[in-house]
């Protein structure tokens, strides 16, 4: 039990050495994370549509469907 209060004060003491972004970096951060799960989630969906549609033109040009 001794070390569990020990582990926990040793926790606190680092989570106040802890430097926290600012509310700009972290809405800058955030915008830029943002703008890129976006922009990679239009680009594999449009990937994806161009495979489909290549692989549904090649099953049919080659009847195996």
């Amino acid at each position: 039990m001794r070390k569990l209060k020990t582990f926990f004060r040793e926790l606190k003491m680092e989570v106040k050495k802890t430097t926290w972004p600012t509310k700009q970096q972290l809405i800058s951060a955030s915008s830029a994370v943002l703008f890129i799960l976006i922009t990679m989630g239009f680009y594999f969906g449009l990937l994806d549509l161009v495979f489909s549609n290549f692989t549904r033109w090649l099953i049919r040009i080659l009847g195996i469907g």
